[in-house]
């Protein structure tokens, strides 16, 4: 599977010592808002032998890479939570930030995760004329109130598609195959798009990108950050789905 690229950008809960003052949220409560955002166990779930990852590795309310750079194109920068959030998932403050911290953050994480983000698939490029990047994340069984999209029927599995990146016949696929396992599959909801790196952006099709998210119920207790009694069979499926991708020479 050397063509593919697994994308962890939300799974860290590490908040470097240096930015911890310019939160608002008490000890506590900035745990809380980590576990309503973090996409906790993904990092675990979506550990595939032999398949390369990009791991973020600061929690996403230090910096959040899947925003796009310029606020202007950010659809999110609205709700507080462009690349550095200012807002809580509540739409409370969040934390403090000025021009001089949003500079820090894009060159000492931003830029440099996508960096190497850009590298990884233009190698993947030379190498096999193609590369297939899964999106993986998770999201909370319950709208949060940022959430675009706040429709309580929630399904166990969303398929994140973008029009140009994700062929028609890859989201059938991952599709079927959750549904043939029993879970409850939307296709772009409650969340939609998947990311490519800016430089192949509605440029190269043979960059192919598709964004698996999780229900967090289904693996985890929410409220205290745990895996549950499921959690082994959700790694397990998605284990399999990999094999059945290497088998199928996707």
């Amino acid at each position: 599977m050397k063509n593919i690229l697994i994308h962890i950008p939300h799974s860290s809960y590490y908040i470097p010592q240096e930015y911890k003052e310019l939160f608002y949220l008490s000890e506590t409560a900035l745990f809380e808002e980590q576990l309503k955002m973090t996409d906790s166990f993904t990092d675990e779930l979506f550990d595939i032998k032999s398949v390369e990852r990009l791991i973020c590795p600061v929690s996403r309310l230090v910096c959040d890479v899947e925003r796009f750079r310029n606020k202007s194109e950010e659809i999110m920068t609205k709700q507080g939570m462009w690349v550095c959030y200012t807002k809580t998932s509540d739409k409370n403050l969040l934390k403090k930030v000025d021009e001089n911290h949003e500079k820090e953050i894009l060159v000492k994480y931003y830029d440099k995760h996508h960096f190497e983000f850009e590298q990884i698939v233009s190698k993947k490029l030379i190498e096999s004329n193609q590369c297939l990047i899964i999106d993986a994340h998770s999201f909370a069984s319950k709208p949060l109130p940022y959430e675009l999209d706040s429709a309580i029927n929630r399904p166990d599995i969303c398929i994140g598609t973008d029009d140009f990146h994700t062929p028609k016949w890859l989201s059938k696929c991952l599709y079927d195959y959750f549904v043939t396992f029993g879970y409850k599959t939307f296709i772009n909801s409650p969340f939609s798009g998947s990311i490519v790196p800016l430089s192949y952006y509605r440029k190269n099709k043979n960059v192919i990108s598709v964004m698996i998210e999780i229900n967090r119920s289904l693996y985890m207790d929410e409220k205290l950050g745990q895996k549950n009694d499921n959690y082994e069979k959700i790694k397990s499926d998605i284990f399999n789905l990999f094999k059945i991708m290497n088998t199928n020479n996707f």
